[in-house]
């Protein structure tokens, strides 16, 4: 309504009263530009929207004192670690009453350092339920065991100071603890130099366990997670970077799974163990309540350890029918007779994925081909036998249902297929409501492929095009008929230019995330773009940092390096 107009009643928020959650979701997908624009319009805008926005993200270094001033109603908390200063004093957190969850992330780049004692003004806040810490040097790590409200508990890339004991003894007084998530620093494990998880079993409280650390992937682990009274979701991922010698679960612990949890389980994801056989999975049948499950095993160490999983042992998952996700990769050895037990049975899923599978191919895939009506994401990711025939079956199954069923294919995901495939096995009536789509590697995919897809392109929010062979004229196409773009790789698409770039600029008005790393953009182009407001909700990539440089080979003697020596 025009400033000025009193002849027809004033708008106000009071009358959407009844819409708060709706706009509690809008505010949260806005950018931080936006919400500040939101704030000035208005006394009883600002009022609002301090009071609905429940989640928020602050520049690293932001005072909490500053923060819980402004957003009084905040549920869930960020706060980033500046690198020069580290993390914030938390006294001014108990003034955030609702707050429910709070994460404490490190510095950008190295491992910050937190003195957990600091921690302590959040006693004082009896409604915090969730706290996370990430990229930290925990000295004082008792301090944590004051914190007896704590539901959930999350340790990324922390290493605990002067703490000796098992972590489970770390957190045995936090009575209510009921989800636990820890993952070890990258390329730390090696060295045992992390908190063990023996006596893991006394936190009965726990309903939830994700574990990635050396320790945390063992038949003892399993053991142990077993007898958790209440375990229903359980994670356990073995970091590629651990040598032969570390170990990994194997066929006992998945045995001692199946008989301790089966009655309650109904998550379970594996990643990267390399201990495990067709028994073992066969085991696994016995989860009879299992929703979802993930197998992405590693290939078997040279000595020792079982030889990979095949149809003898993945046929035995089709008794899991009430599976509503299924992940399978790495060293499982995907054949036709599997597909077929699988395609038969479990007739509730709505997600199906395989990854690295290089086994599987056409016709292993043609008997999955009864589970393509139900479902609403399909993943082949790195799977090089698969062609555009069987998927273009897959995905004729599940036009016949797209128009019926009220959530049709909305995820798929063809990296790393090469090209197998091409707009032949893309078939666009399946796809009309399609929101992630990625084909990444998928050399064979073109302007043409592209300008196929326009009719699904309608309600697509993320796609992934890296190393496809798309030019300027597939960026002005996207820019035309995908208004609902959100994320977008370009990545290694040499025939992109600034060209491409103000096409895509000027179209997709939702556009937030844009990777332009191998293209013929210029810099300077990008940061034209940067500069403008459009730019400024934009975030965008045309270089990433190099991790590694070779090191100068060294005379010997003074450990000098050669001259002339290094990266050219």
């Amino acid at each position: 309504m025009k400033p000025g107009d009193s002849g027809r009643p004033a708008a106000c928020w009071a009358a959407l009263e009844d819409c708060g959650d709706c706009f509690e979701q809008v505010l949260a997908a806005l950018q931080p530009a936006d919400v500040a624009a939101l704030r000035l319009v208005s006394r009883g805008w600002r009022q609002h929207v301090d009071l609905l926005l429940h989640q928020l993200q602050p520049a690293a270094g932001a005072q909490p004192a500053a923060v819980a001033a402004t957003w009084r109603h905040l549920a869930r908390l960020q706060l980033a670690a500046s690198a020069r200063s580290g993390l914030p004093p938390l006294d001014a957190l108990p003034g955030l009453r609702c707050l429910r969850s709070l994460a404490l992330h490190g510095p950008p780049s190295g491992l910050g350092e937190l003195n957990c004692r600091s921690l302590a003004p959040l006693e004082a806040m009896p409604g915090l339920e969730g706290l996370e810490l990430s990229g930290q040097l925990l000295r004082h790590a008792t301090t944590l065991q004051q914190l007896a409200q704590l539901s959930r508990l999350a340790l990324h890339g922390c290493t605990l100071a002067g703490w000796h004991g098992s972590l489970p003894a770390l957190l045995l007084p936090l009575a209510r603890l009921a989800h636990l998530r820890f993952y070890a620093p990258r390329g730390g494990g090696g060295g045992g130099g992390g908190p063990t998880l023996a006596g893991l079993s006394r936190l009965t409280g726990l309903t939830s366990l994700e574990l990635s650390c050396e320790d945390g992937a063992s038949d003892g682990t399993c053991r142990e997670a077993s007898a958790l009274p209440r375990l229903a979701s359980l994670a356990i991922e073995r970091c590629a970077s651990l040598g032969n010698a570390a170990p990994s679960v194997g066929d006992a612990g998945l045995e001692a799974l199946a008989a301790g949890l089966a009655p309650r389980l109904t998550s379970l994801a594996l990643t990267g163990c390399r201990g495990v056989s067709d028994r073992g999975v066969a085991a696994l049948a016995g989860l009879a309540q299992l929703r979802r499950l993930e197998l992405r095993l590693g290939d078997p160490a040279p000595h020792g350890l079982a030889g990979r999983v095949g149809d003898e042992g993945l046929r035995c998952l089709a008794d899991l029918t009430l599976l509503q996700s299924l992940h399978l990769g790495g060293a499982c050895v995907v054949g036709e007779h599997a597909c077929s037990a699988l395609g038969g049975r479990l007739r509730a899923l709505t997600s199906l994925q395989f990854s690295d599978c290089r086994s599987l191919g056409d016709a292993a895939l043609y008997r999955l081909a009864p589970l393509a009506p139900g479902l609403r994401r399909l993943g082949l990711n790195n799977c090089e036998g698969v062609t555009d025939i069987a998927l273009a079956v897959l995905l004729k199954g599940a036009s016949r249902q797209a128009l019926r069923r009220a959530v049709p294919l909305s995820h798929l995901e063809l990296a790393g297929c090469h090209r197998n495939i091409t707009g032949i096995g893309l078939q666009v009536g399946s796809l009309r409501r399609l929101r992630h789509l990625n084909l990444a590697g998928c050399d064979a995919i073109t302007d043409v492929e592209i300008e196929a897809l326009l009719p699904a392109a309608q309600c697509l929010e993320h796609l992934n095009l890296r190393d496809c062979r798309v030019s300027d004229r597939a960026c002005a196409l996207l820019a035309a008929y995908a208004p609902s773009l959100q994320w977008l790789s370009l990545e290694h698409c040499p025939r992109v230019s600034k060209q491409g770039l103000a096409c895509l600029a000027a179209g997709l008005p939702l556009l937030r995330e844009l990777h332009l790393v191998g293209t013929a953009v210029p810099s300077e182009a990008a940061a034209q773009l940067r500069a403008t407001p459009r730019g400024r909700r934009l975030r965008i990539s045309t270089f990433k940092h190099c991790w590694w440089v070779p090191p100068a080979p060294l005379d010997g003697e003074g450990g000098q390096p050669v001259a002339g020596a290094g990266p050219q």
